[in-house]
């Protein structure tokens, strides 16, 4: 008696270990990025006037440590998209994670604002470029197709909830404890939970454990991820639909730098206290948590360029609410409409980049498209507070925004992708 091979269960077991192990690697690149970008952005304005008052600086010369870490990381990230595209994933990470410690330690131990500089601005942004957005959307690429915004979307969550998480914990640590110790303990905790993460799960690909992506067969993979060819800066700056996409986002980010770090700053000065200012970036975080796997989700079965016009006005009209906002309701309104905005940007932007450029050139564009948003993340926070510092008020630096969403509205109506065509 012959039995016959149990190829189709084989090819099921595949399916079933590709999914599950898929899934895995979304959650662990979400917590890599709750951890990188949490800590070296979100808290950030949990430190602003602690900062201010313990160096002796105003509020703008304390902001420029975020904006020196924006340039750097912009200009490491060619750099970054290059090795993990063609080296260990996994030690580029690791490598991450320790310089990201060592920068908080020596901001723990900041007495002026060169140490603050060096600790935040020059040895965090290292850390963060190495650990968060490009290696991690480089292993969401490879490891999903058809439901690869919804991965992103869920991942990038992750970013989105350390600021509902970690901006309450950071100012609960510097209120009781002083901000030198809210450094130290998320220098400890980081290593402690990412590293051992990272030894398991930093996996570049499914092919890499004997899978493919989405359990497709070795033909739809290779259609999928196309030939790669050479890129570089100057190819780069030449490509119109990347300096497209970048004026599509930059304006958001920009609107990011200003308005969510610099709310904990405007609700005090509301007449807030600081638990109160901490639950509106709370509002703006938890939205813009719930928008990301939304809009990833939604852009896998609709136009990505409505999604991202959608996501425009959602950020248009929350900073109108913004700029007659006088209590923690209003505040908090502008916060959740601009968190489904905002948070929508992060994991469009990787799609539109993924499907217009293909999957082998995807980290080497992401790296080399990051230093043309920089300049919009570089200005947003200390415009914001050196327009405070003339005027008293954050209110025309939120209105100043406006112009900038115009400019994005224009750029999604010129770009065209593949997917339009079909």
């Amino acid at each position: 008696m012959s039995t016959k091979p149990d190829t189709d269960d084989t090819a099921t077991n595949d399916v079933n270990r590709t999914v599950t192990s898929g899934w895995t690697i979304v959650g662990f690149t979400a917590t890599a990025q709750f951890f990188s970008v949490g800590i070296g952005y979100y808290t950030f304005g949990v430190y602003l006037v602690p900062l201010t008052e313990s160096l002796g600086e105003n509020r703008f010369w304390v902001s420029l440590a975020l904006s020196m870490q924006t340039v750097l990381m912009a200009a490491l990230s060619p750099l970054a998209g290059r090795i993990v595209s063609d080296y260990s994933i996994r030690s580029a990470m690791v490598f991450g994670v320790c310089m990201l410690s060592a920068g908080l330690i020596i901001c723990s131990q900041a007495n002026s604002l060169w140490l603050l500089y060096l600790g935040f601005g020059v040895v965090i942004s290292v850390g963060v470029v190495f650990l968060g957005n490009i290696p991690c959307n480089l292993m969401l690429a490879n490891w999903f197709v058809r439901r690869r915004g919804m991965a992103l979307g869920i991942s990038q969550a992750g970013i989105t909830v350390s600021g509902v998480l970690l901006v309450p914990l950071a100012t609960y640590l510097v209120v009781n404890f002083g901000w030198r110790t809210s450094f130290l303990v998320f220098a400890v905790l980081t290593p402690a939970i990412l590293l051992p993460l990272i030894w398991k799960f930093a996996i570049r690909a499914p092919q890499d454990i004997g899978l493919h992506p989405d359990g497709d067969s070795q033909q739809n993979i290779d259609m999928h991820v196309g030939q790669g060819t050479h890129w570089n800066f100057a190819r780069a700056i030449r490509e119109r639909d990347i300096w497209l996409i970048s004026l599509i986002a930059g304006p958001c980010y920009m609107g990011v730098a200003a308005v969510v770090i610099a709310l904990p700053s405007h609700g005090l000065d509301l007449g807030l206290s600081p638990m109160q200012a901490s639950t509106a970036v709370l509002v703006t975080t938890l939205f813009g948590t719930l928008a990301k796997p939304l809009a990833g989700t939604v852009s896998d079965y609709m136009s990505k360029r409505l999604v991202v016009g959608i996501a425009i006005v959602l950020q248009l009209l929350a900073t109108g609410v913004l700029l007659i906002a006088s209590d923690l309701f209003m505040l908090c309104l502008a916060g959740a409409l601009f968190g489904l905005g905002y948070g929508s940007i992060a994991p469009l932007w990787s799609l539109l980049l993924a499907e217009r450029f293909g999957l082998a050139d995807f980290a080497k564009v992401m790296g080399l498209a990051m230093p043309l948003t920089m300049p919009f993340s570089l200005i947003g926070l200390p415009l914001t507070t050196l327009i405070f510092e003339m005027t008293g008020s954050y209110t025309p630096a939120f209105a100043f925004l406006f112009l900038g969403y115009g400019v994005s509205g224009v750029c999604v109506w010129l770009l065209r992708l593949p997917s339009d065509s079909s």
